[in-house]
């Protein structure tokens, strides 16, 4: 029987496109494209993947290493994209009891102060609480919201709620024009920067990061796509998408506030959703709604189904005297902010 390894790697392990393409819970997030395009345009970013092999790559996941002087943070990913091990099938636990030791091996040899590595798999098997604990720190838990789309458009029209649907159709009756429109980057940032400015703690994603991802990728196969929703005269609501053979999922997105009267939003959701089911993903996802109860009950009108998932959040035990104060100056001033609920 050959032995089993973990490694950490600065390059794409060898199958890994094969291995993204057969686990039907990656997301958009374990595309290299995607981690490749944080570390051009943040400079404080450094991604590497740890990988199990066993003769072949048995499973996988990518973190990245925020520098900032001389402290470390580990994430998988930044801005809780979820990143948990990919496996081959039925070697789900194997590969978090492995990878989750050795994500914990190198928050060590980097001194973290902390970080944070979201768990979020649709279609399964949740990781085991013992693999979780090897990674120093605390464990809670987000929800995310998911259309699926395996069944086709038609299935997910049939689970919207009643007076959605009308509110649907009666926004479809708009004259609105919904496209696929990279070029309109920057309106579309405009209108999150305006939607977002009075959210408590939001971090806007960087704009350069969002060009690189529009361009990374294949042609065919872009990890960022911009889709619009226009009036005659206006831009009206754009949301910025993060796409996967098997994932679409919504990252951000701003409507201006006649829009949002008008039902803007959730028509350019629905032409997402058809977008998608076009292209054969699995589900669309929503994102968690960060505690807030009207787009949980939004989202929930729309028929999507709520998937539960852990977030362990990295302590700074392994972290020097200065980081260890850091970490406590960064809870302070973090309090309030929405960390999922405690397990």
């Amino acid at each position: 029987m050959t032995e089993s390894t973990t490694r950490v790697l600065t390059t794409v392990p060898e199958g890994w496109g094969a291995l993204l393409d057969a686990d039907p819970s990656a997301s958009p997030s374990h595309r290299p494209e995607l981690w490749e395009a944080m570390a051009a345009a943040v400079p404080a970013f450094e991604w590497r993947v740890l990988e199990l092999r066993d003769g072949g790559l048995a499973g996988g996941a990518p973190l990245v290493i925020s520098r900032r002087g001389p402290f470390r943070w580990l994430h998988a990913l930044p801005w809780l994209l979820p990143a948990p091990p990919l496996a081959r099938a039925g070697q789900h636990a194997r590969a978090d009891d492995a990878l989750c030791a050795a994500f914990a091996d190198l928050a060590a040899v980097e001194r973290a102060v902390g970080g944070e590595w979201s768990f979020y798999r649709p279609e399964g098997p949740d990781p085991a609480a013992s693999a979780l604990s090897l990674v120093p720190g605390e464990t809670r838990r987000f929800a995310a919201a998911i259309l699926p789309l395996a069944a086709g458009i038609d299935s997910v029209r049939s689970g919207v709620h009643r007076k959605q649907r009308q509110a649907l159709d009666q926004a479809i009756a708009q004259p609105f024009m919904f496209a696929e429109e990279a070029s309109a980057l920057e309106e579309a940032q405009a209108l999150h920067l305006a939607q977002s400015r009075h959210w408590p703690g939001h971090r806007p994603v960087p704009l350069e990061l969002c060009h690189r991802l529009l361009r990374a990728g294949p042609a065919e196969a872009r990890v960022g796509r911009l889709f619009t929703l226009r009036s005659r005269h206006d831009l009206v609501s754009a949301t910025f998408a993060l796409d996967g053979p098997h994932e679409t999922f919504v990252w951000w997105s701003g409507t201006r506030p006649e829009g949002r009267r008008a039902n803007a939003f959730l028509r350019l959701l629905w032409g997402v959703a058809e977008w998608a089911a076009a292209r054969g993903r699995r589900r669309l996802n929503l994102g968690a709604s960060g505690g807030l109860s009207q787009v949980g009950a939004f989202k929930s009108a729309l028929g999507a189904t709520l998937v539960d998932y852990p977030v362990r959040w990295l302590d700074a035990r392994h972290a020097s005297l200065a980081g260890r104060g850091l970490a406590l100056v960064q809870a302070f001033r973090r309090r309030g902010r929405a960390r999922g609920e405690a397990t």
